[in-house]
């Protein structure tokens, strides 16, 4: 079958019948084509539609993290686990988010700190005590 007529006949088929669950084989097809944006759409759409549908979640997690967008990956991780609290993948997916952005999210955290401590410093003058140091 023709990729193009095969995509064509899957976005008719979606746009006649909102409900189905076609938009993932729809979304999956237009990324393996390259059309990251309409791929997108098609499956925050569908999700919009059928929040629950586990699977078009742990695709559209997949995508995030495979395009380095790990806040948004962890998002839909988690909803997976809401709706299905047993599911491998989801909590799979999020230990490895977790084991990945650990040391970034502690490094930021420490910058925020230690600009917050520059702050009071500047604010309020040393610490006498000298036991509060940035660094």
């Amino acid at each position: 079958m023709n990729a193009d007529f095969y995509i064509e006949k899957l976005k008719e088929m979606v746009r006649d019948n909102p409900d189905s669950k076609l938009f993932l084989t729809l979304a999956e097809e237009l990324r393996k084509r390259g059309e990251s944006e309409e791929a997108l759409a098609v499956i925050k759409a569908g999700i919009n539609e059928s929040p629950s549908f586990v699977s078009a979640r742990l695709t559209l997690g997949r995508w995030n993290l495979k395009d380095g967008l790990w806040e948004e990956a962890e998002k839909e991780f988690k909803h997976v686990l809401e709706i299905s609290p047993g599911d491998k993948f989801a909590a799979r997916y999020l230990k490895d988010i977790r084991a990945q952005t650990g040391g970034d999210r502690i490094r930021r955290t420490t910058e925020r700190l230690n600009k917050l401590l520059e702050g009071i410093k500047k604010a309020f003058g040393p610490d006498p005590s000298g036991r509060l140091t940035a660094g």
